[in-house]
């Protein structure tokens, strides 16, 4: 009975949480004995309260305050606040598109896009994430996820140029190389497939031209190097021989492709990323109808790769660079070409290109170089003309332009690419030259003023009239196609046949003043 008694004694105890002997935890306060977590809470409370009146304020400035219209860094117009007429608002289209999305899709798009400073912003980010960025052997690092090409077997002998490729390109329009998707966080050589070529240099098949960027360092300087994967060509190839087709052996049709950097400037720790791009060109001279001629200017540049022939923070070469392939042009062309000597020497200080932008890389940013380019010594005698380019006129003006910001120092021949140019020099010789390009020819037509009566530079990409129809219109006795690896292997060369046939039997007219 007793121990009946105890039992519901300390069962009682329990329930009434009787104190026993063992010492209590105490409870942890705060301020003037409040509880520790009704301090946090509260704490969190006022935090909330002074940042949500901070934000605000910060929303409301970046919608008044002047906002950023162009990227410098990123060589490109931002994104346009979306507008509305009153049309719109009463037909129900602004309604519509707000009540979709497509309105909050273009705001958020433009607010995003368009901050202030923006530049200086995301130079800033770019600088952070580099101090936490992961360093490479030989200070090379590698940008993006290329894959491996191989061309040289084991005892380093050169083989017929193969591809390792993740992924097809259909650049050429050839049916793709058949490859499983590649897991994001696996390496090149984990996911990439061989694809062996054919005897002429290239496989049936087409390969993704595009193959990622290193950046190394090199003589105490840093440089930013495109890697070439491979392609057929073909695309190119049947534009200019429908091209000679069209315009017959009148008409001297000339061919000029611009190897990479990369082509000289590879360290050898990493050559496996990038191919031999001489093969590749030659293969596409050979295919080229044999009126048509052939401007090899590999081997020339190699010889030159001592000298800054490349921009180490952009993807063009330099105007020097392009001298020596307009001279190896202007010699297979048997027009006259006058010694550098001969020129004016324009300095531009602490340029940086394109490749910042492409790589996000601070080293790139923090070591500028020199912009360095050639006026003739004829340029007062010339005179040049810019057209849309549908070709309507717009005026005259230089042809060597100047530039406001640094960063854009490339677009000093002809503002860019976005004209039509046409110039008449002091020379009378009845020659006329049309130069085909993508923006690696914006360097080029400088060096020719003493060789050709006039010179018209067109764009691959964006010319709206029938090239032929323009080649005849125009008396045209020379043609030069001239871009980089990447347009003539790529889906720029594309453009090419496109050129060949819009637009077909229209008179085109030049709006200029005949001077």
């Amino acid at each position: 009975m007793e121990e009946k008694k105890r039992s519901i004694s300390e069962v009682d105890l329990r329930k009434k949480k009787v104190p026993s002997n063992k010492p209590v935890a105490k409870k942890k306060t705060g301020l003037n004995g409040m509880k520790r977590k009704d301090v946090e809470h509260g704490f969190s409370v006022i935090s909330i309260m002074i940042m949500l009146p901070v934000f605000a304020v910060i929303a409301l400035l970046l919608l008044v305050v002047p906002r950023s219209e162009k990227s410098e860094i990123e060589k490109r117009t931002l994104a346009k606040m979306p507008s509305y007429s009153y049309e719109d608002i009463f037909n129900g289209k602004f309604f519509s598109d707000y009540i979709s999305g497509e309105f909050a899709k273009q705001f958020t798009e433009f607010y995003d896009d368009t901050v202030p400073d923006r530049d200086y912003y995301k130079t800033l980010g770019y600088e952070f994430k580099n101090i936490f960025g992961f360093h490479f052997d030989e200070e090379v690092k590698v940008v993006g996820n290329p894959v491996k090409v191989k061309d040289k077997n084991k005892n380093g002998n050169k083989t017929k140029p193969t591809v390792e490729t993740s992924k097809p390109s259909g650049n050429d329009n050839n049916k793709p190389v058949e490859n499983s998707k590649a897991d994001e966080n696996s390496t090149a050589e984990e996911s990439s497939t061989v694809v062996e070529q054919s005897e002429d240099g290239f496989e049936n098949e087409d390969i993704s031209v595009e193959n990622g960027i290193i950046v190394v360092k090199q003589n105490g300087h840093y440089r930013a190097l495109e890697m070439f994967g491979s392609g057929t060509g073909n695309t190119y190839v049947n534009a200019l021989n429908n091209f000679h087709k069209d315009l017959g052996d009148s008409v001297k049709i000339y061919s000029m492709i611009a190897p990479l950097a990369s082509q000289y400037y590879t360290p050898e720790s990493h050559a496996d990323l990038t191919s031999d791009q001489k093969p590749y060109i030659d293969a596409i001279n050979k295919k080229l109808d044999s009126e048509i001629i052939p401007i090899d200017i590999t081997d020339v540049l190699g010889v030159h790769k001592n000298e800054d022939i490349y921009f180490r923070t952009d993807h063009h070469w330099t105007p020097l660079g392009a001298y020596y392939a307009a001279q190896e042009f202007a010699g297979k062309a048997g027009v006259n070409f006058k010694d550098l000597s001969t020129y004016e020497k324009v300095d531009i200080e602490g340029f940086v290109g394109t490749m910042y932008a492409f790589t996000k890389d601070a080293n790139i940013n923090k070591d500028p170089e020199l912009f360095t380019y050639y006026k003739p010594d004829n340029l007062d005698k010339c005179k040049a003309y810019y057209y849309s380019m549908s070709y309507d006129y717009h005026g005259s003006g230089r042809f060597f332009q100047g530039v406001g910001d640094v960063r854009s120092a490339y677009m000093t021949f002809m503002g860019g690419d976005n004209e039509v140019v046409k110039v008449k020099t002091n020379i009378k010789n009845g020659k006329r030259l049309l130069i085909v390009k993508d923006s690696y020819g914006n360097a080029i037509p400088g060096y020719l003023f003493g060789a050709y009566e006039e010179i018209y530079v067109v764009d691959m990409r964006y010319f709206e009239c029938n090239l032929v129809d323009f080649v005849k219109q125009r008396n045209v006795t020379d043609v030069l196609f001239t871009m980089v690896i990447y347009s003539a292997f790529g889906e720029n060369a594309d453009n090419l046949e496109n050129l060949r046939t819009q637009a077909k039997g229209k008179v085109i007219i030049d709006g200029a003043p005949n001077e």
